[in-house]
């Protein structure tokens, strides 16, 4: 083999062994798992709103809705530690609230204007009281909230 074949086969090692070391480092985006629980108050199930996991590898987040039951599902949380919020939508902190549709509307389904077409769900079941929660568990330095996500699935009930 002459000298110039191996200096050529010797650069194209290096650029090969150079592609996979870099591929291999940093955060892997496509780690994730399933993490499911419960969102609690005082003991009670927080019957709207979002759980978010926020990743410590350059902020790679995640959200599941909360159901009227206070359950949630995260279907793609980001693997080791996580800072986690939850928020009620528009709702300042205090006391419960009473929701009531506005006559004529359901409160689990979209219709077209027209009349036409099938319904689009909007949720499986609007709560009936929301409840309120401190501003404090909205933002991830000032929630408290932690968990490390493993792989697999796996419950993490929330207490607020």
């Amino acid at each position: 083999m002459s000298s110039r074949s191996t200096r050529f086969l010797t650069a194209g090692m290096l650029v090969v062994l150079f592609c996979a070391l870099v591929g291999g480092c940093g955060p892997d985006y496509k780690a994730r798992a399933v993490v499911k629980g419960k969102v609690t108050v005082g003991g009670k199930p927080l019957t709207s709103g979002t759980v978010m996991f926020y990743g410590n590898n350059n902020n790679i987040t995640s959200s599941a809705v909360i159901d009227t039951d206070g359950s949630y599902a995260m279907n793609d949380a980001p693997l080791g530690p996580v800072q986690v919020t939850v928020t009620v939508a528009g709702m300042p902190p205090g006391p419960g609230i009473k929701y009531t549709p506005k006559k004529g509307l359901t409160d689990t389904e979209s219709k077209n204007p027209s009349g036409e077409g099938e319904s689009i769900p909007l949720m499986s079941k609007m709560p009936s009281t929301v409840v309120r929660i401190p501003d404090k568990f909205s933002k991830p330095e000032t929630s408290g909230l932690t968990y490390t996500v493993e792989k697999g699935e796996h419950a993490h009930n929330i207490e607020l």
